[in-house]
């Protein structure tokens, strides 16, 4: 595991991207690497409600049958950290997720000098935001004011 403090202050090199396809139903996200500079590929991926991130390679395409397929995709120009390539991580911050006594993390979001970018665990799949409104989980929506410390 990867604690999500060691992606500040590294240069993003490169984004791969995992993406789950099936007929008629729009392509989803499942995993998702960061190639950081003195650290290689991170990939981040959903665990139970929120996010976890590790040290691994991204895995080649794959047929999943009757279940669809799986594409990986390295630099999509119209991804949104296409325009972060290059950058260097200046804070990761916890994104949680509160209603009422009911909280939890979310994921992570993560400025580079051009920007930043949300990266959540939302229904089970990979959500990257960059100014993107996301309806009516936004107001749930909590982003910690400094490292380590819950909003």
């Amino acid at each position: 595991m990867i604690n999500s403090q060691d992606l500040v202050g590294r240069r993003l090199l490169k984004v791969t991207t995992s993406w789950h396809h099936y007929p008629g139903i729009e392509p989803c996200l499942l995993h998702l690497w960061l190639h950081l500079d003195g650290l290689g590929p991170v990939r981040f991926r959903t665990e139970g409600v929120g996010l976890a991130l590790d040290a691994d390679r991204p895995h080649g395409p794959f047929d999943m049958g009757e279940h669809g397929r799986t594409a990986v995709e390295d630099d999509l120009p119209d991804f949104p950290l296409a325009p972060l390539v290059g950058g260097r991580v200046e804070s990761v911050r916890e994104v949680r997720y509160r209603d009422g006594p009911l909280e939890f993390p979310i994921g992570v979001a993560v400025r580079f000098g051009a920007g930043a970018v949300r990266i959540l665990s939302l229904g089970d799949e990979i959500v990257v935001a960059r100014d993107e409104h996301l309806g009516a989980v936004e107001a749930h929506l909590h982003v910690a004011a400094a490292p380590g410390v819950a909003p």
